[in-house]
C-alpha cells in the first residue's frame, strides 16, 4: 500500500482544488500518526518492527482513500472498477454460503475455525473470518442499494435481504448491534434537521418491532436472546467486569504519566498486533527485533477461561478502541479521530455510507475489525468511488456551464 500510495503521489497531476485539500489534510494526518507511533515505540523501547505494522494496520485504510483521491479516474474506469468490486462481494457471498453445509456435514474444517466460524467466505480461515465477511457483505449491500439505481428496486432489496442472512448464518449477530447503534448515533447527529430525523427514527422502529417479532417468533434469531440477560449488565454485572478486564490491565502497566500520552507502546498491549499478530507471526517478527508484552497474553488467557468471554466476542476485552489506546495512548487515540473525522468530512456523502463509517467505529468497542486489512480497505474501497463519481459529476456540470456561458456570449 506505501508503494502504491507512493507512484500515485508523485505521478498524480491533479489540478481540482478540492482535490488537492483532501490529499493534503490526509497526508498530513498520516504524518501526525507515523510521529506518534515511532514516539511511542521510542518511549517504550518497542521494536523497530512493531512501529512499522502498527502503522500499517492502522494507517493503510487511510493510505487507499488518499490513493482514490490522487487517482484521475473516468467514468470507463469507475464503471470497470464498480463491475469488479460487485463480482467480488457475489464471490465472497457465495463462497460463504457454499462454507455453511459444508461445515454442518464435517467436509469443511479448519483446526480452532470450525462452527460458524469457518463461514469466512474469501477470508477463509483468517480468524473470526465470519465476520469480516459478513461485514463486508452488509456494507457492499448498502452501498448497492444506494449507488446501484440503474438495477431494479427488487434486486437491490434482494442484496439486502441476501447480507442479512448471511450475517444469520455465519453467527455474526454483532453486525446487527453495530448498524442499530451507528443508526441512532446517525439520527442524534441529524437532530438539527427535523425532517430527516424524522425519516431516520421512523425507519429505525419499523425495523426494530420486525427484527423484535422476528426474535420472538422464528427459531433463526433465538441466537439473538443470549444477550438479553440484564443480570449481566448491572453496576457490578460480569459484562462490564469482562470488556473492562485489558483497560483494568494496561492502566496497572503504567509506570509514569507520559503513558498516558504514549501508551505502553505499539503491539505490547490488546491490539490485533499485541493479542494476536506477534504470536501467530513471531517466526517471522522475532528474528527483525519484535517485542512483546504480558498483557495480550494475559487478556487471551482470560477470554478462553472466562465463561462469557468465549461465549460471545460482544463482551471480548480485546477490542480496538482499547488496542490503540493501550498501545498508543490519547496521542495515538487522537491521530486516529483525526483522520477518522477527515473520512468523515469528505466521504460520508449520503446517510447509508455515514451509518457504514459509525459502524466500523462501534465495531471497534467490539472486536479488532478496525485493524482487519480486508475489511477496512473494502470500506475505504466503497467510500472513494462515490466520492469519485460526485467529483467528475461536478467537473462536468462546471464543463457544461462554462460552454454554455461561452455560447451565451457568442
Amino acid at each position: 500500500m506505501p508503494f502504491v500510495l507512493g507512484i500515485v503521489l508523485f505521478t498524480s497531476r491533479a489540478k481540482d482544488r478540492n482535490q488537492i485539500a483532501i490529499a493534503y489534510s490526509f497526508i498530513f494526518g498520516l504524518f501526525t500518526l507515523l510521529v506518534v507511533v515511532f514516539a511511542s515505540a521510542l518511549w517504550n523501547s518497542t521494536g523497530l518492527i512493531n512501529a512499522i505494522v502498527s502503522y500499517m494496520m492502522l494507517g493503510e485504510p487511510f493510505m487507499f482513500l488518499l490513493a482514490i483521491v490522487c487517482i484521475p479516474m473516468s467514468y470507463q474506469s469507475i464503471t470497470r472498477i464498480k463491475k469488479w468490486l460487485l463480482w467480488s462481494a457475489l464471490i465472497n457471498f457465495g463462497l460463504a454460503a457454499a462454507q455453511k453445509p459444508l461445515i454442518d456435514a464435517g467436509k469443511l474444517y479448519a483446526e480452532g475455525f470450525n462452527g460458524t466460524d469457518g463461514c469466512g467466505g474469501v477470508f477463509f480461515v483468517s480468524g473470526a473470518g465470519n465476520y469480516i465477511s459478513a461485514s463486508v457483505s452488509v456494507a457492499f449491500a448498502l452501498y448497492f442499494f444506494t449507488d446501484k439505481k440503474t438495477f431494479p428496486l427488487w434486486i437491490r432489496i434482494a442484496a439486502l435481504v441476501a447480507a442479512f442472512w448471511h450475517v444469520l448464518f455465519s453467527d455474526s449477530k454483532q453486525l446487527l448491534l453495530a448498524y442499530a447503534v451507528a443508526w441512532v448515533l446517525l439520527i442524534v447527529l441529524n437532530t438539527k434537521n427535523l425532517a430527516k430525523t424524522i425519516k431516520l427514527l421512523s425507519t429505525i422502529i419499523v425495523v426494530g418491532y420486525a427484527f423484535l417479532w422476528c426474535v420472538q417468533n422464528l427459531e433463526a434469531f433465538a441466537s439473538f436472546t443470549a444477550w438479553a440477560r440484564p443480570e449481566l449488565y448491572g453496576p457490578d454485572g460480569e459484562a462490564w467486569y469482562a470488556k473492562f478486564y485489558s483497560v483494568r490491565s494496561i492502566l496497572a502497566y503504567y509506570q509514569s504519566p507520559l503513558n498516558s500520552l504514549f501508551g505502553l507502546g505499539p503491539g505490547h498491549t490488546v491490539s490485533r498486533l499485541g493479542a494476536w499478530f506477534l504470536r501467530d507471526y513471531w517466526s517471522i517478527l522475532g528474528p527483525l527485533g519484535a517485542t512483546t508484552s504480558l498483557i495480550g497474553e494475559q487478556a487471551i488467557e482470560f477470554v478462553n477461561s472466562f465463561w462469557l468471554c468465549y461465549s460471545s466476542s460482544l463482551f471480548s476485552p480485546i477490542f480496538g478502541w482499547a488496542g490503540l489506546w493501550g498501545d498508543l495512548g490519547l496521542l495515538g487515540l487522537g491521530a486516529y479521530l483525526f483522520l477518522t473525522y477527515l473520512a468523515w468530512q469528505h466521504f460520508g456523502l449520503n446517510d447509508f455510507l455515514r451509518v457504514t463509517l459509525l459502524a466500523v467505529l462501534v465495531l471497534g468497542c467490539i472486536f479488532t475489525q478496525m485493524e482487519e486489512p480486508g475489511f477496512m480497505l473494502s470500506i475505504a474501497f466503497m467510500l472513494g468511488l462515490p466520492w469519485q463519481e460526485r467529483r467528475l459529476l461536478k467537473q462536468t456540470q462546471r464543463a457544461t456551464k462554462s460552454s454554455n456561458q461561452k455560447w451565451v456570449a457568442t
